[in-house]
């Protein structure tokens, strides 16, 4: 089937999204497919600054207007004003696609069929390892519900191998479901003409990147491990991200209990200009993961691209890609911030511990490479 026009529509867009997979999956499906690519959003407080229908690197960004003004109602909002815009626009609309495997993407799916019975549906689940669980722990209708979009829907993408192979032998439609990994930008990445510093010039810095301080990202860890090291020598620590406001205080109580560390453990805020985020992974030696659960972060296609050694929790895409980093990298336990003041410890202390490393080009997880199945089925199709 030819694909003119390709539609995303997602409840809460922000500046943010413009370099994750939000944007870049339909932005990239775009350029493969050659077709026009819109996503249309829900207009808030935090996202005025997109305009109503401008354009990103030629995908065009159409705002759906707040029909109440309470804070509380702006999911029905959302809902109300993406049926509205389906049934205006679904038969124009050649490949519909959602984000996460909920009712809205259900009811945003069968509307479309509906309207369009020859369009295309395509739901890109955020992560998917707790598929059994949703089932289980939903109510009669809503199964019924998530079994007319599992019907209906035509692609269905998950970000990890564990993810793929539960869908796979659960679901009875391994057909429709696709392992799409979250890929690297390599155009953005040429468009800023940085080139990669190979590891033997990286200096002597540990990265995260996240929004610090959340239950997810579980920065405690990592503030716990480095407390407990006796020396950190030369070493720097870049605390890269948001902050939420209850965690402040743990920084503050780090920075009082250690004020010898001030110079050596840096919260830098939010970095939204990638030429400067990519800089922070392209000089580090070590990217840093605490998370108690991801889907497949984009922070691990970054920190792999710029030749990190990745230092994770046992979560969703932490094994693959340092499995896909020829072993360049350390699974550890969740909660266990001795063992993670051991590795890093080692790190800093041992100089041949990075006497092995990978010297190999590293632009092998472009969104092109990770979405061409889907691609090719799409066209075929």
């Amino acid at each position: 089937m030819e694909i003119k026009n390709l539609t995303l529509i997602f409840s809460h867009l922000e500046k943010e999204h413009l370099g994750k997979d939000v944007f870049l999956v339909p932005y990239y499906l775009g350029k493969e497919l050659s077709c026009e690519v819109n996503i249309v959003y829900q207009k808030t407080k935090t996202n005025k600054l997109f305009d109503n229908c401008s354009y990103y690197k030629g995908v065009k960004l159409h705002s759906l207007k707040n029909l109440f003004r309470i804070d509380k109602l702006q999911n029905i909002s959302f809902l109300i004003s993406s049926l509205i815009y389906i049934i205006y626009n679904g038969k124009k609309i050649d490949l519909l696609m959602t984000f996460h495997f909920r009712i809205t993407s259900a009811i945003l799916c069968l509307l479309y069929k509906l309207v369009n019975s020859k369009g295309k549906f395509y739901l890109k689940v955020d992560g998917g390892e707790d598929i059994l669980d949703v089932r289980n722990n939903s109510s009669f209708i809503k199964n019924f519900i998530y079994d007319k979009l599992l019907k209906r829907g035509d692609y269905i993408s998950v970000e990890t191998h564990l993810a793929y192979k539960l869908w796979n032998e659960n679901l009875n439609i391994s057909e429709k479901i696709f392992l799409v990994e979250n890929g690297f930008d390599e155009e953005q990445l040429s468009k800023l003409s940085i080139d990669v510093i190979p590891f033997i010039e990286k200096e002597n810095t540990f990265i995260t990147v996240g929004r610090l301080g959340t239950a997810q990202k579980n920065t405690l860890m990592f503030l716990k491990a480095i407390e407990k090291i006796s020396n950190l020598k030369n070493w720097k620590f870049y605390f890269i991200g948001s902050i939420e406001e209850n965690f402040k205080k743990e920084i503050e109580l780090f920075y009082r209990n250690n004020p010898l560390l001030k110079n050596n453990v840096i919260f830098t805020g939010p970095i939204s200009e990638k030429r400067d985020l990519w800089e922070f992974y392209n000089k580090a030696k070590v990217f840093v993961m605490t998370s108690r659960w991801e889907g497949y972060a984009i922070v691990f296609s970054e920190a792999y691209r710029f030749n990190n050694y990745i230092i994770s929790t046992i979560v969703g895409g932490a094994e693959e890609v340092i499995t896909r980093n020829n072993g360049f990298g350390k699974l550890i336990e969740q909660e266990n911030d001795d063992e993670l003041k051991s590795i890093l410890e080692n790190i800093i202390n041992d100089k041949n511990y990075f006497i092995k490393y990978p010297n190999k080009d590293q632009s092998d997880h472009s969104w092109q490479r990770c979405l061409k199945l889907l691609v090719n089925n799409i066209k075929s199709n």
